[in-house]
């Protein structure tokens, strides 16, 4: 291993990582083919998984689609949490008053609120 004593820093392996694999789309699979939307809600699911379990049950309940922008959930944007009815009218933290919104679509919702 490489390494400095004096500092202890290290060069990493890459026999310390675990190999994440990703699935591979099928053939000329395309998301805009009507007859492929069983194969692509799989593969959308399959991306909740590594999702906390709460996260899970919300994207699932709600197709892994974002109910602002129609768009996947999981498309390299950052998900949030959003209240239906806010907590401050009395809102509660159950999974019928949650969504999962984008950031931008969470910031639109809430743009001239309070």
């Amino acid at each position: 291993m490489f390494g400095d004593k004096q500092t202890g820093k290290y060069l990493l392996k890459f026999s310390w990582f675990k190999i994440n694999r990703h699935i591979i789309v099928k053939g000329k699979s395309s998301p805009d083919d009507p007859s492929l939307t069983d194969y692509w809600k799989k593969r959308e699911l399959a991306k909740v998984s590594s999702h906390a379990p709460s996260i899970q049950k919300i994207a699932q309940k709600q197709s892994c689609v974002c109910p602002i922008c129609g768009n996947s959930l999981f498309n390299g944007e950052e998900i949030h949490k959003h209240h239906k009815i806010p907590k401050i009218d009395g809102g509660k933290d159950t999974y019928s008053n949650l969504q999962l919104v984008h950031l931008l679509c969470h910031q639109q919702i809430h743009l001239g609120t309070r």
